[in-house]
C-alpha cells in the first residue's frame, strides 16, 4: 500500500540511523503500520498468529524508544483516501474469488475422489465374484 514508488524516489538520501542519534528528540511514528506489521508478520514457530500480537508489538517497539529516550508521537492518518478505497475493494475482490475458486476446485477433487474409489470398489466386488 501507499505511495507507489516512494520509496525509489527516497533511496538516494534514505539511510539507516543508529537509534542512539535520537535521543531526546520526538518521533512520529505512523501507528497503522506498525499494526500492520504485527497483525501480519508476528507467528509463533509453527506459523501461527499470536494472540494479541499487535499489542505485543506495540509495547516493545515503545519500550525500545523510550529506552533510547525517544518521545514517541503517534499518527493515525484517518480514513483511507478514495484511491485507497477503490484499491482495498478490488483486493478483497479478488480474494473472494481467489476463495471461491479455491472451494470449487477442491469440490471438483473431492468428487474426483470419490467417483475413482466408487469405480475401484466396484471393480474388486465384480472380480471376486
Amino acid at each position: 500500500m501507499g505511495v507507489q514508488g516512494l520509496w525509489k524516489l527516497l533511496e538516494c538520501t534514505g539511510r539507516p540511523i543508529n537509534p542512539e542519534i535520537l535521543e531526546g528528540k520526538i518521533l512520529a511514528v505512523d501507528i497503522s503500520i506498525w499494526l500492520n506489521q504485527a497483525i501480519k508478520g508476528v507467528r509463533d514457530r509453527h506459523g501461527n498468529t499470536i494472540q494479541n500480537a499487535h499489542l505485543l508489538t506495540l509495547f516493545n517497539r515503545l519500550c525500545k524508544l523510550l529506552f533510547f529516550r525517544i518521545r514517541p508521537v503517534f499518527v493515525f492518518d484517518g480514513e483511507a483516501p478514495l484511491l485507497k478505497r477503490q484499491t482495498l475493494a478490488k483486493r478483497r475482490h479478488r480474494k473472494e474469488m481467489a476463495i471461491s475458486d479455491s472451494r470449487k476446485t477442491a469440490e471438483k477433487l473431492l468428487k474426483t475422489f470419490l467417483k475413482r474409489q466408487a469405480i475401484k470398489a466396484a471393480l474388486t466386488g465384480k472380480r471376486q465374484e
